[in-house]
C-alpha cells in the first residue's frame, strides 16, 4: 500500500476520544469519602428496619428500649471490629438472637423448655410470619420485636466496620426483607433500606478499588434488580394482609369501612347506611350479634392478635354464671363473618367445618359464607347485677392484663389526666365504666358525617371532637378505661335489629354496630354502650329515605324454619333502656337495641358486619398508591435495562453499529473524509484487527493483517485521509467519493462476514 504520512501521527480523533474515555474511567478519586457513604449506607438499611419495628413498639410500648437496644448493638460492633474474628462476632449475634427469642418465649407463657417440645408449632408461627402476618397481630408483638432489633443490627455494623460492605448488609438486608413479607414494611420503607444497600455495596467497591469509577453501571443495575425485586414482593401482600372475606354490601356505607381485613377494624370519616338485610336470626332472647373483637389499638385503627383456630366441638364458657341462649341464623348474602350472640360456646350444623375459633372465644368462617348458609348457635350470656359487678375485683388474669390494657406509648398526659377527671368519684372498676359510659354519651351527639381525625382517635374524640357514630364513641371508651387500669376490648357487630315475628329477627347493613366490653373477675367480658340514644332518630330517618326510594330489602332469603337445638329455656328480656342521664344499677350495661315489636331496631351503626368491604375513598387511595408504585417499578426496570445494555457493551455496539452503517455530507469536504476514515477503522476493527493507540495510520494499514485484505479501496480511502488532514485538503466530489467507498465496504463484508457466521 501506498500510503504517505509519518509513522507517529497521532491516532486521530476518535483514538484520543477513546483514550480520555478509559482516563476517566480509571479516574482516581478520594476514597474516605466512600467509605463514609458505604457506612451510611448500612446504617440506612439498618435504619429502615428498625423503623419499622420503631412503629411497633410505638402501638405496644417499648420505644426506648428499642432505641437503646440498637445504639449498644452499634456500639459493641464497633468495639468488637478490632477485638474478635468474623466467626465469633456471628456466634455473638446468634448467641443475642437467640437470648432475645428466649425471653420472647417466656413472655409469651411457653418458655424455653416448652418450645422445644412445640417446635413444630413455633415453626409454623415463623412461617405465619413470612407468609404475610403482620407483627402487630402477635400477641406479644413488643417483645418480639426487642428480641428482633438487635443481631442484624451488631452483625452487619460489625463486618462494615471491617469494610466487608457486600456481607454486612445480609443481616439487616434480611431482617428488612422478612419484614417485607410480613406486610409491616412498606414501600418508602423499602426503597430507603434497598438504596442503603446498595450504596454500601457500591460504595465500598469504590473504595476497594481506590475511587475507580468505571462500574457504576453495574452498580446500577444491582440497584434497579434489588428496588425492583423488593417492591414486586411488596406489591404481592401475603393472604393474611388482603380483604379476602367482604361483605355484599355498599361500598362507603358505615357497615363496610369497618372490616378492612379479617384481622383488622378501621377508623373513617363521614359514612352511609345500608338498608339491605344481612341475615336473620331466631331466637327467643334479643342479644346484639357480635362478628367481632379487637384488642389492640394502633391509635387508627383496631387489631385482633391471636391465630385463629379450627373448631373442635366447644367453647370454653366464661366463669362464672351465665344464661344459655339457642339462635339459628340464616345468612341472607355472601359474607366472611359468623353473627352470634356473645359468648358462643358451640356451634351446630354444616357449618362446623367452616368454623373457626378466635384467640379471643369468637366464632368466623373459614370460607366466606354464601347465601342461606344456616348454623345454629349455643351462647353464655352474662347478665350479672349491678352489684355484683361492683364487688367483683381487680384480680384480672395474666392474659387478660396482657392483651387488653395496651394504649399507643404516644398517648398524651392530658387525654388520661381528662379521663381521671371523668372517673374521679369512681370507687370500683364498674363505676369507672358506667362513669366514661355516662359522659359519652351525655356529652357528645350522634352524627354520621364526620371528618376523620389525624392521629390518636380516641384522643382526637374526646378532647377536640363534639359529634361521631359509635365506632369514636366504643374507640374513645376503651382506652379511657385502659387509662384507668380496666381491662377492655372493642367489639362489633349488629343491633338486634327488627323483630318481625316472635323470637325472629331480621338484621340490615344499618344496624351494623360498634360497642365496648370490659372484664370482670368472676364473670368474664360484659357488654357497655357508650353511644348515645340519638343514634336511633339517625338510622330510623335513612331507613324512611331508603323505603321512600325503594331500596329496602323486605325479602329474607329462606322462609322455611330451622329448628334450633336445645338448650335452657331463654330469660325474659328486659325493655328497660339506658336513660342518657343515669344507667340502670343493677342491669347489665347493655342497653336494649329495638322500640316496639315490629319497628325497626335504630341503635348504634357502623360494626364490622360481614367483614366489610373498602369504602370507595380507600380503593381511591390504593389505586393511586399501586399506580404510584407501578410507576417507581417501570422506572426502575428502564434505567436498569439502560444501565445493564451499557455495562454489556449494547449500547456501545448499537453506537458502532449505526456509525458504521449510515454517513451523510455536511458539506465540509475533509470532515466528511475523516468519519469516512473512522467508519473504515471500524469495520476493519470487526473484521481484522484494530489500531493500536501508538500506531500510525499509515503502520495499520500497511500491516499484514490489513493488507490480507486485498482491496484497493481501502489504499484510496488511506490517501484521501492523509491528503484532508495533512495534505493540501480534498474536493466536495472526493468527500462524496470517500463515503460512498465505505458504504461498499461495509455492505460487501456485512454479507461476508454473516455468511461466515452462518
Amino acid at each position: 500500500m501506498s500510503l504517505a504520512g509519518d509513522r507517529g501521527t497521532d491516532a486521530g480523533a476518535g483514538g484520543r476520544l477513546r483514550a480520555v474515555g478509559r482516563r476517566v474511567g480509571s479516574a482516581q478519586l478520594p476514597a474516605e469519602p466512600f467509605r463514609l457513604g458505604a457506612l451510611a449506607g448500612v446504617l440506612a438499611l439498618t435504619g429502615a428496619y428498625v423503623s419499622v419495628l420503631y412503629g411497633v413498639v410505638a402501638v405496644v410500648g417499648g420505644r426506648g428500649a428499642l432505641l437503646a437496644l440498637v445504639a449498644v448493638s452499634l456500639l459493641s460492633a464497633t468495639v468488637f471490629a478490632r477485638a474478635i474474628a468474623p466467626r465469633t462476632a456471628t456466634a455473638l449475634a446468634a448467641a443475642v438472637a437467640a437470648v432475645g427469642f428466649a425471653h420472647y418465649l417466656a413472655s409469651a407463657g411457653t418458655g424455653v423448655g416448652a418450645a422445644v417440645a412445640t417446635a413444630d408449632e413455633l415453626l409454623a408461627d415463623s412461617v405465619a410470619l413470612a407468609m404475610g402476618l403482620p407483627v402487630l397481630r402477635m400477641i406479644d408483638a413488643g417483645t418480639w420485636a426487642l428480641g428482633f432489633a438487635p443481631a442484624p443490627a451488631f452483625l452487619s455494623w460489625y463486618l462494615a466496620v471491617r469494610r466487608r460492605y457486600a456481607l454486612s448488609v445480609l443481616p439487616a438486608g434480611g431482617a428488612l426483607f422478612f419484614l417485607v413479607l410480613t406486610g409491616d414494611a412498606g414501600i418508602p420503607i423499602t426503597l430507603a433500606g434497598v438504596g442503603g444497600a446498595v450504596g454500601a455495596v457500591g460504595l465500598g467497591e469504590l473504595e476497594r478499588r481506590e475511587g475507580t469509577v468505571g462500574q457504576l453501571d453495574a452498580l446500577t443495575v444491582l440497584f434497579s434488580v434489588a428496588l425492583v425485586l423488593s417492591m414486586t414482593v411488596t406489591l404481592v401482600p401475603a393472604g393474611a394482609a388482603s380483604p379476602t372475606f367482604l361483605v355484599e354490601g355498599d361500598e362507603g356505607s358505615l357497615e363496610s369501612t369497618l372490616d378492612t381485613a379479617p384481622e383488622r377494624s378501621g377508623i373513617t370519616g363521614s359514612v352511609d347506611l345500608s338498608p339491605e338485610v344481612r341475615f336473620t336470626v331466631t331466637s327467643e332472647e334479643r342479644s346484639y350479634w357480635r362478628t367481632g373483637v379487637y384488642d389492640r389499638f394502633t391509635g387508627d385503627e383496631w387489631i385482633r392478635t391471636g391465630d385463629d383456630r379450627p373448631y373442635e366441638g366447644g367453647i370454653e364458657p366464661p366463669p362464672g354464671e351465665y344464661d344459655r341462649v339457642a339462635q339459628t341464623v340464616r345468612m341472607a348474602g355472601g359474607a366472611g363473618v359468623m353473627p352470634a350472640a356473645a359468648q358462643p360456646i358451640a356451634v351446630e350444623g354444616e357449618a362446623t367445618e367452616n368454623t373457626l375459633v378466635t384467640s379471643h372465644g369468637g366464632i368466623t368462617p373459614e370460607e366466606p359464607m354464601i347465601e342461606n348458609d344456616t348454623y345454629n348457635v349455643e351462647s353464655a350470656v352474662v347478665d350479672p347485677s349491678g352489684g355484683a359487678l361492683r364487688e367483683a375485683g381487680t384480680e384480672y388474669p395474666e392474659d387478660v392484663e396482657r392483651r387488653h390494657l395496651q394504649t399507643p406509648e404516644s398517648l398524651s398526659t392530658e387525654f388520661e389526666a381528662y379521663t381521671a377527671e371523668v372517673t374521679a368519684d369512681a370507687e370500683n372498676p364498674y363505676e369507672t365504666a358506667e362513669a366514661i359510659e355516662r359522659y359519652l354519651r351525655t356529652s357528645k351527639s350522634y352524627s354520621l358525617e364526620v371528618d376523620r381525625p389525624s392521629g390518636n382517635v380516641a384522643e382526637e374524640f374526646l378532647l377536640e371532637m363534639d359529634e361521631g357514630y359509635c365506632v369514636y364513641f366504643a374507640t374513645t371508651m376503651v382506652q379511657m378505661l385502659r387509662a384507668e387500669d380496666v381491662p377492655a376490648r372493642y367489639a362489633v357487630g349488629y343491633t338486634s335489629g327488627q323483630e318481625v315475628d316472635d323470637g325472629e329477627y331480621v338484621v340490615r347493613g344499618l344496624d351494623a354496630h360498634a360497642w365496648v366490653e370490659v372484664y370482670f373477675p368472676g364473670h368474664g367480658w360484659v357488654e357497655f354502650e357508650p353511644t348515645p340514644g340519638d343514634r336511633d332518630d339517625v338510622h330510623a330517618e335513612r331507613l324512611e329515605e331508603a323505603r321512600d326510594d325503594g331500596q329496602e330489602d323486605v325479602d329474607v332469603a329462606g322462609s322455611e324454619e330451622v329448628p334450633i337445638e336445645e338448650g335452657s329455656e331463654p330469660e325474659n328480656e328486659t325493655d328497660e333502656e339506658l336513660t342518657e342521664t343515669e344507667p340502670p344499677a343493677e342491669e347489665t350495661p347493655l342497653e336494649n337495641e329495638t322500640g316496639e315489636a315490629g319497628e325497626i331496631d335504630p341503635e348504634e351503626e357502623i360494626a364490622p358486619g360481614p367483614n366489610g368491604a373498602p369504602t370507595e375513598g380507600v380503593e381511591e387511595g390504593l389505586a393511586d398508591r399501586l399506580t404510584a408504585e407501578a410507576a417507581i417499578l417501570a422506572l426502575a426496570i428502564v434505567v436498569g435495562a439502560v444501565a445493564g445494555a451499557r455495562h454489556g457493551g449494547v449500547v456501545d455496539r448499537a453506537g458502532r453499529a449505526r456509525t458504521l452503517r449510515w454517513q451523510r455530507s455536511t458539506g465540509e469536504p475533509a470532515r466528511d473524509v475523516e468519519r469516512a476514515y473512522r467508519r473504515l477503522e471500524l469495520l476493519l476493527e470487526t473484521d481484522v484487527r484494530g489500531r493500536a493507540r501508538s500506531e500510525s495510520v499509515r503502520a495499520y494499514l500497511s500491516s499484514p493483517a490489513v493488507e490480507s485484505v486485498g482491496d484497493d479501496r481501502i489504499d484510496r480511502l488511506g490517501a484521501l485521509y492523509e491528503r484532508a488532514i495533512h495534505g493540501d485538503g480534498v474536493e466536495p466530489a472526493e468527500a462524496v467519493e470517500a463515503i460512498e467507498l465505505v458504504d461498499e465496504l461495509v455492505a460487501e463484508r456485512t454479507r461476508i462476514v454473516g455468511r461466515l457466521r452462518r
